[in-house]
């Protein structure tokens, strides 16, 4: 008898679906897409559950350079990232080994050659900064920061950082900083990251909008709360992406249209592609295509046109498409029809 597939859901950990999941829906070619578009920034805004956060852990690790300890480019042996492109052999959490077929960014070879581990990158995520109170949201983006920081602790061994800035990192790792420091943060750190490699920097933000939608929910009697929470993120936005001669492009994500009304008002340099735009139509969501072809991988009791009954609940720039969680969610109770999102 046939082991049933192992089926990862919920996680936006692009290395560990790649290792660990039996099943996994290629969207590398959101990677081509991206590097393509000649937009500086572009604005991606997706509702929940259809793989936002997945496909920006996919691409920070497609552009990222990997180091050592202390800032050295890793040899391309010694790289983790690149055979989850390419393929190759792979060492799983339990110690075991197993052969990764290539996605479909491998066949471009032009791509893989001018940004495979090639650029410094930034990415951080939002989605779990909120609170109840302006000084508690300033205080969970400060342990953002901090972790955010710590993945680049490296840069307190690069020659090409002064004292007084490694001074002022050690700050950001304390989570001793001013508001000002926070609203410059991604500047800041791009602005070392370039030093040290000599190349600009990517900037990735995913979930942009979740401390604001929060704060606007909770803070409706508290308006200058309100508008302290957007004033400290148009402010930050501001410096990473307008005002920053570090920066080489940027992606945001997030669900609302409230950027272009509000918080990037004065960027002129963001694009925004919604759910209306064919660009990045198939990058998120599974098309029709992509659900047939998974359950010819796994079988199920459940008719293929109840399953499309229930979950193909989107259409994108004129591309039907299914939501992801529900389809991987029915899939590992072996095609169980339910409300799973």
């Amino acid at each position: 008898m046939n082991k049933y597939p192992k089926i990862f859901t919920g996680t936006d950990d692009f290395a560990k679906m790649r290792k660990e999941s039996d099943v996994y829906v290629d969207k590398s070619l959101f990677i081509q897409e991206f590097l393509e578009n000649g937009d500086e920034t572009v604005l991606i805004t997706r509702p929940r559950r259809l793989g936002k956060s997945l496909n920006m852990d996919m691409l920070a690790r497609f552009l990222a350079i990997e180091t050592d300890t202390h800032g050295q480019p890793m040899p391309p042996q010694k790289c983790t990232n690149p055979p989850l492109f390419l393929g190759g052999e792979v060492t799983l959490e339990n110690g075991e080994k197993k052969q990764l077929q290539p996605l479909k960014i491998a066949q471009h070879q032009r791509l893989i050659d001018l940004y495979l581990a090639k650029a410094p990158v930034i990415s951080i995520g939002l989605k779990n900064v909120k609170g109840e109170s302006y000084q508690e949201v300033e205080d969970k983006l400060k342990k953002v920061l901090s972790k955010l920081f710590k993945k680049h602790a490296y840069l307190l061994n690069s020659e090409h950082i002064t004292d007084h800035d490694k001074e002022l990192y050690n700050e950001y790792l304390k989570e001793r900083i001013a508001r000002v420091d926070i609203e410059n943060s991604l500047n800041f750190l791009s602005e070392l990251l370039y030093r040290h490699f000599k190349k600009k920097v990517y900037i990735l933000v995913d979930e942009y909008d979740a401390p604001i939608n929060y704060a606007y929910q909770k803070f409706k009697h508290d308006p200058q709360a309100f508008d302290s929470v957007l004033a400290l993120f148009s402010e930050l936005f501001s410096e990473a992406f307008k005002t920053n001669p570090y920066l080489n492009r940027g992606v945001i994500t997030g669900i609302l249209r409230i950027a272009k009304a509000s918080i990037f008002s004065d960027l002129n340099n963001v694009r925004e592609y919604t759910i209306l735009d064919n660009s990045f139509a198939s990058a998120y969501g599974f098309t029709q295509t992509e659900v047939d072809a998974i359950l010819a991988q796994i079988p199920t009791k459940t008719p293929p046109q109840q399953i499309k009954d229930w979950y193909n609940g989107y259409t994108f720039g004129g591309e039907v498409l299914y939501n992801p969680w529900s389809i991987m969610c029915c899939l590992s109770q072996q095609g169980k029809i339910a409300p799973y999102w």
